[in-house]
């Protein structure tokens, strides 16, 4: 189990506005966006649902903009995996922004939504697997 106060402490602020469910889903962006590999617990799963229900009160540009400015690096695969199945531009600015390894490329692809899936063609660092993978899946024009 993984606990992190400052977490604990986002999940705690209420989301009384729009400026604060902006400032709310970039804390979580930073946070979620970051956990190490294998993290997990309710204090994290309530972390995933708040920012999946942060994504209906944020404005796709607005999101699509913190994950574009986001001072952390976007490495965690279940994160990208929520946040690239929403409008088309946060998942373009999602897929550009990730940071994973051509293994986690290689599992999260299959659970990408087909035009996410479709964006990674622009990414040069992807690796043979998930590059392959891509083909086999009917994205060929890498």
């Amino acid at each position: 189990m993984y606990f992190d106060d400052r977490l604990a402490t986002v999940l705690r602020t209420g989301v009384s506005s729009a400026r604060s469910a902006r400032i709310q889903f970039r804390q979580l962006l930073d946070l979620l966006g970051s956990l190490p590999e294998g993290a997990n617990g309710p204090q994290i799963a309530s972390g995933f649902d708040r920012i999946a229900d942060l994504a209906g009160r944020v404005p796709a540009e607005q999101r699509a903009a913190s994950i574009r400015d986001s001072a952390a690096r976007l490495t965690n695969p279940r994160l990208v995996a929520i946040l690239a199945g929403n409008d088309a531009a946060v998942a373009a600015a999602t897929i550009s922004s990730a940071r994973l390894s051509a293994q986690e490329w290689t599992q999260l692809i299959p659970r990408l939504p087909v035009p996410a899936r479709g964006l990674l063609r622009h990414r040069r660092d992807l690796g043979p697997e998930p590059q392959a993978l891509l083909h086999r899946l009917g994205v060929h024009d890498l």
